[in-house]
């Protein structure tokens, strides 16, 4: 186990931060922000930059899996035994920031040189992943390259999936080093990772406002989606007493407020409508349909049941209310994922070593662990995010939490290789 003194001498927040600012003008927009989709241009320069890295500084055997995941590999004492794996992505959302997933890799790159300086053998190999696409992008799917590690994606999901250009992305993963035909080659099972540990900046403000410097992630939040509908009658807006009208738009605002109310009784839950249109969409007349987007999150499976049910209920009741009728369709389900309480144990142990605060917390966004989590324990490193702002130019963590996120993660895994 490295020492603390040790830890001052090879970390470097310089060194992180420049790394951090590099990546981050790979794909930077004009007016701030990144712009860095998934098998985009910018995504191929950022990914053959990392590889450089990963080869020439860090000494890592690199490849591509199948399914495009670069994957360097620092072999250990015992090469027969299960890899220590850590990393997350480079793709960006569109004008996003330039922490959300670099933070991860660029933090493993810190921990890994860092073992390498103080010529630290393990007796696990060591795995640095870059996942492909963890954010959506123009082929309207995400966390490609960590679902399909673990076998929940196949070819055949993705055969009919274009972009607008009708650019099918077998053939974005192709152009970037993948092979669907090789797809189940990629596929790693259980047993072969021994632990997977992602540093991830927060995206929340809980470490900034209790003034912690790591976030232990218990778990992560599911998520429900669905789509409903409401009809009510076009009629002239001007002419209709307002006790005469079957207003669509009216249903659905008062459904709006009532999903909210709900959330705000639930702990770790949040929910939004994030989408709305309105048909005919017009100052005159009333509205006859309107349709809503809805996404419901919890840690709490019972939670998310129990809101469903009652705005249910109130959908039933708002028919009679105003004189319209609705429905509503689920259009994407995922359970709620409980990181390893082992792998959460040794993170702690390592705040503890290193004299770091922490706290316990739940992710309310999804992650590549989330998937990891079925074939490893798994667990997560959070660092604090400058007013919880993510996915946004004015997303920001200081670089000092980087590096304090890179000495977990570096002690996390020489605590996990000398067990077992």
């Amino acid at each position: 186990m490295m020492r603390k003194k040790d830890f001052e001498r090879v970390f470097s927040k310089e060194r992180i931060t420049k790394l951090i600012d590099e990546f981050g003008a790979i794909g930077a927009d004009p007016n701030g922000g990144v712009t860095r989709l998934a098998f985009s241009s910018y995504d191929i320069k950022a990914r053959e930059k990392i590889i450089r890295i990963m080869e020439n500084e860090l000494g890592l055997k690199v490849r591509i899996d199948p399914w495009g995941n670069i994957i360097g590999r620092r072999e250990g004492k015992l090469n027969n035994a299960a890899s220590l794996m850590t990393g997350s992505h480079l793709d960006s959302v569109r004008n996003g920031g330039k922490f959300d997933g670099p933070a991860g890799v660029l933090g493993a790159v810190e921990a890994i040189r860092a073992l390498n300086e103080l010529k630290i053998k393990t007796f696990h190999p060591l795995e640095l992943v870059v996942f492909t696409a963890e954010e959506p992008n123009d082929f309207g799917i995400s966390t490609v390259g960590s679902r399909g590690m673990v076998g929940k994606l196949s070819k055949e999901e993705l055969l009919n999936i274009k972009n607008n250009e009708g650019f099918s992305i077998l053939d974005a993963i192709k152009k970037i080093g993948g092979d669907p035909d090789r797809f189940h080659e990629g596929v790693r099972k259980p047993g072969e990772i021994k632990a997977f540990i992602e540093i991830h900046i927060e995206q929340m403000p809980y470490l900034e406002k209790e003034k912690k410097d790591i976030g232990i992630v218990e778990g992560i939040t599911g998520i429900h989606r669905a789509k409903v509908i409401i009809h009510g009658v076009a009629k002239h807006a001007g002419t209709t007493p307002m006790n005469e009208r079957q207003d669509a738009l009216v249903a659905a605002a008062h459904l709006i407020k009532t999903l909210n109310k709900l959330a705000s009784t639930e702990k770790n839950t949040v929910a939004t409508v994030g989408q709305i249109s309105v048909k005919p969409n017009s100052i005159n007349i009333i509205p006859s349909e309107t349709s809503l987007d809805l996404e419901v999150r919890s840690y709490h499976k019972s939670a998310i049941k129990k809101i469903l049910e009652d705005f249910y209920n109130e959908m039933s009741l708002i028919g009679k209310v105003y004189g319209v009728k609705t429905s509503i369709k689920d259009t994407y389900h995922t359970e709620p994922t409980t990181f390893s309480p082992y792998i959460r144990e040794k993170i702690k142990q390592a705040c503890d070593i290193l004299g770091f605060s922490y706290l316990n917390l739940v992710s309310m966004a999804g992650h590549d662990a989330n998937h990891i989590a079925t074939i490893a324990d798994t667990g997560m490193i959070f660092i604090p995010s400058h007013k919880g702002l993510s996915h946004c130019p004015k997303e920001w963590t200081d670089p000092i939490y980087l590096v304090k996120g890179a000495k977990v993660l570096a002690q996390s895994l020489l605590i996990l290789d000398q067990e077992n």
